[in-house]
């Protein structure tokens, strides 16, 4: 590594910020004599993606927030603008800045951790999509609305059982129970419908830890519907495709992830699902010094031969292990190649209260109230290292 070698890092996600860190420390020796980072993002902040049910519960939102300058430093050079082409052959990427003007970005070593979006459902079907911050606070309006308002109950349908939506049942039912409680404010009851379109929570884990996660979550007054697939919230009603109904007064959409949609745009071998593919060494099947990782990938354990899921703990992994492949792929070494995360669920259940699941050597272990809430509230803050 005589020469000085560009690597550049598109994205400042969970994947992307990650990624900075772990190469700030593999390279240390290197940075700014043979080694050049650069992070490329069209926002000057990280978002805390996955904190996004705060913007329902709370009005002031500046902690979702962290300059990416926090990390790069003085050793990580940032660029604010947004990809719009990758030329491999050429090692280089066009970058078009806010202002509009076009840069011409030459690098060694390409990372593309461009994550996903929140998906969003279809105006027509009604409710509100829990996807930004704009639609979480235009939930809060309407949900404070009906508390000034003279009805004496409110029930609020989240559709969507996965983490999100199980952390938004939990924080959001909690904080409307506080609202009645506050001074000159009519007592209401509060119901929390979570929708589930399987047949119980937590799939993936055994169904013993799924029914002790539903227990807790019906401990917190949330009722729980499943096998019900959701067609349209319309006059007060969710509509399900068996064409039975349930009265709301609010529906929330919270319906998973999808792959950065500009992945499409830039000419990449992409699954049908918009991921793009890459081996087990998180390199692009057309290119040996362009990687990708996170939310944006399609990669398989190559023992279990287990797909990578779409989460944080995923992501930061392999952001960890990528910037140890590219020490080893720049030094001409032979490098460790993708695993799967271990099982391991942490969810919040509102204030003072989680669920910690892990399993280890075939045993499941499993923690909930105020130590779990402080695991997952540590684990929040270690994704986006402001711990």
């Amino acid at each position: 590594m005589k020469n000085e070698k560009t690597i550049v890092v598109i994205g400042g996600g969970y994947a992307g910020i990650n990624h900075i860190e772990a190469l700030k420390k593999e390279f240390h020796e290197e940075l700014k004599r043979s080694i050049r980072i650069i992070l490329v993002d069209k926002n000057t902040f990280h978002f805390k993606k996955v904190k996004l049910f705060k913007g329902i519960v709370n009005e002031n939102l500046s902690n979702l927030n962290v300059p990416l300058k926090h990390y790069c430093g003085s050793d990580i050079e940032f660029i604010q603008g947004e990809l719009t082409a990758v030329y491999p052959k050429e090692q280089t990427v066009h970058i078009i800045r806010e202002d509009g003007t076009l840069i011409h970005l030459d690098f060694d070593r390409l990372v593309l951790a461009m994550g996903s979006v929140l998906r969003e459902v279809n105006s027509e079907c009604g409710g509100i999509s829990l996807n930004d911050l704009q639609n979480a606070q235009c939930i809060r309006q309407h949900l404070l609305g009906m508390m000034e308002s003279p009805v004496s109950k409110i029930r609020l349908a989240i559709v969507g059982s996965g983490i999100t939506g199980i952390e938004t049942a939990a924080e959001v039912g909690s904080w409307l129970k506080d609202e009645t409680k506050t001074e000159g404010m009519k007592q209401k009851s509060i119901e929390i419908f979570l929708i589930n379109n399987k047949q119980r929570l937590l799939d993936e884990a055994p169904v013993k830890i799924s029914e002790r996660l539903e227990n807790r979550l019906t401990r917190h007054g949330i009722h729980l519907m499943h096998n019900k697939k959701v067609e349209k919230f319309s006059n007060g009603k969710v509509v399900f495709s068996d064409k039975s109904e349930l009265e709301a007064d609010a529906c929330v959409w919270t319906v998973g992830l999808k792959p950065h949609p500009s992945l499409f745009d830039l000419g990449l071998s992409l699954t049908e699902q918009g991921k793009i593919k890459v081996d087990s060494w998180y390199r692009l099947v057309e290119s040996e010094n362009i990687y990708a990782i996170g939310d944006c990938i399609h990669v398989v354990d190559p023992i279990s031969g287990k797909a990578a899921a779409m989460s944080c703990k995923e992501a930061i992994s392999q952001a960890q292990r990528l910037s140890k492949i590219m020490k080893a792929h720049l030094q001409g070494l032979q490098a460790i190649s993708h695993q799967t995360y271990p099982d391991f669920l942490c969810i919040g259940l509102g204030p003072n209260d989680g669920f910690v699941w892990a399993q280890k050597w075939g045993v499941d272990f499993v923690l909930s109230g105020k130590l779990a809430e402080k695991i997952r509230e540590y684990t929040w803050n270690v994704a986006s290292i402001t711990h």
